[in-house]
Order: structure tokens, then sequence, then C-alpha cells
């Protein structure tokens, strides 16, 4: 009898000690005058307003965590349209892209962490949702089904990144008062071996300060990344690739209509391009790898990926014997 007893408070306390380690979801919802920070898997159950001006809305405090929009919106206190207010700087954009890191949503220095929707990010002072990797560690990122909208700087900003994920995502109309700094909807920067694919990148970008701005783009050294399947027009610029930024292959992407109508009309045919190239030859196999992408314009070192009409798989026709 004693075994039997001893055995029942064996597993008991196993049991416990196993549920104890099982955090259920924390719900956000509401108003955040503070920054948020999460440490266990967490989830939105309703619209969000952030007031702060001076940090990100919701922090990650830990690795291995997702966070999910479920169909709500997270809205900060920016108003990218509006020229500074003296009388009310809380209402318009970081003066540049340093400090105060008025961000959405910051991933910093954390592993295997996601933001899934789908779900929306719009108005932050300065980018919508940043990442921040470690030099030689793996980010194992993934933004899924998420919508950044109308933010002053990046839609999604990625610092250091590298192998992870960015797909089914909406980038628009950011980037609208982002000064001098090369913002849009997707900005990579010194970041490493990520796969950008089936996104949509429309409405990105100003044509103030010689326009740097973009759908999405390669900075510094940003290297072994994979751009595919993506629909990537109305912006300033389509993709932007830095000097620095090799090897990489940008692959079956929609480029064109880079940018509006009225932005060159007003400005002349030279302020942006479908794909804007500075990357140099610098050996065999070092250049940026185009293929299949449709595209128009581009300005760069040859031979010039546009314009180039692929049809459908990767550059085939239908097969199907006709004319169509």
């Amino acid at each position: 009898m004693r075994r039997v007893i001893s055995t029942w408070l064996a597993v008991s306390s196993l049991v416990l000690f196993a549920g104890a380690g099982i955090a259920e979801a924390e719900d956000i919802s509401g108003t955040i005058t503070f920054t948020k920070t999460i440490y266990e898997d967490s989830r939105l159950v309703g619209d969000v307003t952030c007031t702060m001006t001076d940090g990100p809305c919701i922090d990650f405090g830990a690795p291995h965590i997702t966070l999910r929009l479920n169909g709500f919106t997270i809205t900060g206190p920016g108003q990218p349209d509006d020229l500074p207010d003296p009388a009310d700087p809380s209402a318009v954009c970081n003066a540049s892209s340093a400090s105060p890191p008025a961000d959405g949503i910051r991933i910093m220095n954390q592993i295997d962490a996601r933001i899934l929707g789908p779900g929306m990010v719009q108005k932050f002072r300065r980018h919508g949702i940043l990442i921040v990797g470690t030099v030689g560690v793996s980010t194992e990122a993934k933004v899924k089904l998420v919508t950044s909208h109308h933010n002053c700087f990046s839609g999604l900003f990625a610092n250091g990144m590298s192998d992870s994920v960015i797909e089914h995502i909406v980038s628009v109309r950011n980037a609208n008062n982002s000064g001098a700094a090369a913002c849009g909807g997707n900005c990579n920067l010194n970041s490493h071996n990520n796969r950008i694919r089936r996104n949509h990148f429309s409405g990105n970008g100003s044509v103030a300060s010689g326009n740097n701005d973009f759908g999405v783009s390669l900075l510094g050294n940003s290297s072994g990344n994979v751009i595919e399947d993506n629909s990537i027009g109305g912006n300033t610029n389509g993709i932007l690739i830095q000097a620095n930024a090799l090897n990489n292959v940008i692959r079956r992407n929609i480029v064109a209509g880079n940018p509006p109508g009225q932005v060159s009309r007003s400005f002349g045919a030279a302020i942006g391009f479908d794909v804007r190239d500075a990357s140099t030859v610098a050996g065999a196999g070092a250049r940026n790898t185009f293929q299949a992408n449709w595209c128009i314009t581009y300005s760069g070192p040859g031979p010039a990926p546009c314009p180039t009409f692929p049809g459908p798989r990767g550059g085939h026709d239908d097969d199907d014997g006709d004319d169509d």
C-alpha cells in the first residue's frame, strides 16, 4: 500500500511540475501607454492604441515566443503626412531614423520569434516592425500575414537579421516622412540568408532627399537573401540595392509601375525605377542574380535585368499549343 501511495505522489508531482511550465497566452487589447514587454506567447483580443512616443509599443522580452494579431490593428501616434507641429510633437514622425525607438513591434536580439497575422501595424513614428539580430547568431524570425501601413519610416525594418522568413505580408504607404533615411516597405540592412517571398509592397516612399526609398531593399552588406514571388508596384523605387549588397537572388517578382505615373510626370522619368541597383562587379558570382522577374525600368550596371516579360512558371509559356 505504501508503494502505491508513493508512486501516486511521484506521478502527481511530475504532472504538477510539467503543468507549471506551460504558460497561457497573454491577451492584449485597449490602450497601451508604456512599452508592453511580452515573455510568453501572446495574442491580440482587440484593437490596440499606443500612445508612447519614446519607445516601442510591444517588445519581445524572450526567445521562442509568438505574437498573434488575430485580425486586429495596432495603431501608433504618428501622422506621417503632417509637417512637424511644435504644439503637438507626439503627432508627427521622428526627426530621423535614430532614437527614440518609436516602433510598433520590436524584436531585439531574440531568436525564433514570430509575428503572425492577419492583422495590421500602422502609424508609428519610426518603423512598424523592427527586427534586430545578433552577429553570428541565426535570428530565425518569422513574420507572416501582417499588414504594415502608413508608418513614418519602414513598414518592416530588419537590421542584422539572418535565416528568417518574411512571407505573405502587405506593406503599403510607409516612408512618407522618412527624410534622408532610406526606407520603405521592407528594409534589409546587413541581413543575410533570409527568404522574402509572396509579399505585396505598394505605395511606399517619397521623393525627398533624392529619392532613396523603395518597396523592398538590400542595404549595407546584405547577402545570401532570396527575394521571390513578390508584387512590387507603385513605390518610388521598386527594389533598391546598395553597392555592397552582393550574392542575393531576386526571382519571379512582378516589379512594375515604380514610381507611379504622376510621380514621374511631376519629377521626371529618372526619379525612380523598378530596379535600382548600385552593386558593383566584384568578381565572378558576386553580383546579384536576377531570374524571371517581370520589370520594365532599371538603373545600374549591365547587363540590365529589365525590361523583361517572362511567362508563367519562371519564363516558359503555357505550352498549350495556342498563342494566348
